[in-house]
């Protein structure tokens, strides 16, 4: 009767020949992954550091960047730092509640070893994943984004403040058959005399890098607590986590028109950005999010002998 039963390490061993090919491919689909991610980085990297921003001009009658500099109100390491580590951290613990790894259920407390490692497996799995999208999504933002403020060259609302051009030297207008027309100044050469560094920010103002970093930030998050995190308990709290999330991008948004540091077209074209993005990145290529679904398997031995 002994060889029509299965002992555990015997069921060990054959599964462990059975996933040697799942693991070689696993870990051939986390590279390419990974060189994705890294490729659309460095093109980021190229972009800001070897891409000068377009020189653009501006008439005299554009009072639209005659306003004041004045310093961030949400400064980009605060977005940086609630748009990457929050997301990390709800997304930690969703992949931990998924997976059940810890379990404060006394019936199934007692958990035999290989059921306790394909837990673990599965949520290291379901968290790659859910990271990985969420890291793509960001080098997709910063890429799209630093290419339109390079290309473009929109001049910030507070371009004159820090430019400080001699405006007295300035020939706005020009007499024409049709009566006074208003000539473009070109802002490059010797136009300006402030700060470098402060002049070519002056030159970013669309799109809105604030604004499509935290809108892409917040839309994966919200839209990953949807298809990821269940609570039947508490109902109410995962509504309150993505209001708190939309909250956090709208004041993020709203804040640089009022710094001046944008208009409003700027910063509704980031937010669109940052929201297409998002749902790109979730609904489509992060497809797995939603159809991956955990299931908690059961190991048992039958220790009936069968005649």
């Amino acid at each position: 009767m002994d060889k029509f039963q299965l002992s555990e390490s015997d069921s060990e061993i054959k599964e462990e020949s059975n996933n040697a090919p799942q693991l070689k491919n696993r870990l051939f689909q986390i590279f390419f992954d990974l060189f994705a991610i890294t490729i659309i980085f460095i093109a980021f990297i190229l972009i800001y550091t070897l891409m000068k921003p377009y020189t653009n001009y501006f008439f005299c009658n554009d009072t639209d960047i005659f306003y004041p500099y004045k310093p961030d109100t949400v400064e980009l390491w605060v977005v940086a730092v609630y748009g990457v580590l929050g997301p990390i951290f709800f997304i930690i613990l969703t992949e931990l509640k998924n997976s059940k790894i810890i379990n404060f259920n006394s019936k199934s407390r007692e958990l035999n070893k290989n059921s306790k490692r394909i837990k673990v497996k599965t949520f290291f799995i379901c968290l790659f994943h859910a990271l990985s999208i969420f890291f793509l999504g960001i080098a997709i933002s910063l890429l799209i984004t630093e290419i339109g403020k390079r290309w473009i060259g929109r001049l910030r609302p507070y371009f004159i403040d820090v430019c400080k051009p001699d405006l007295t030297k300035l020939n706005c207008t020009i007499n024409t058959l049709s009566g006074l027309v208003y000539n473009r100044i070109y802002t490059g050469d010797n136009f300006c005399t402030g700060d470098e560094k402060k002049i070519a920010e002056a030159r970013l103002s669309f799109p809105s890098g604030h604004a499509s970093f935290s809108c892409y930030t917040m839309t994966f998050l919200i839209l990953f607590i949807e298809a990821r995190l269940s609570l039947l308990r508490f109902r109410y709290l995962k509504s309150l986590i993505q209001l708190l999330a939309l909250i956090a991008a709208f004041i993020t948004c709203i804040s640089r028109v009022s710094d001046y540091h944008h208009r409003g077209s700027d910063v509704i074209g980031g937010a669109v950005i940052g929201l297409v993005i998002g749902i790109f990145v979730n609904m489509v290529t992060g497809r797995v999010l939603w159809e991956y679904k955990i299931e908690e398997k059961k190991y048992e031995l039958d220790n009936n002998e069968k005649a």
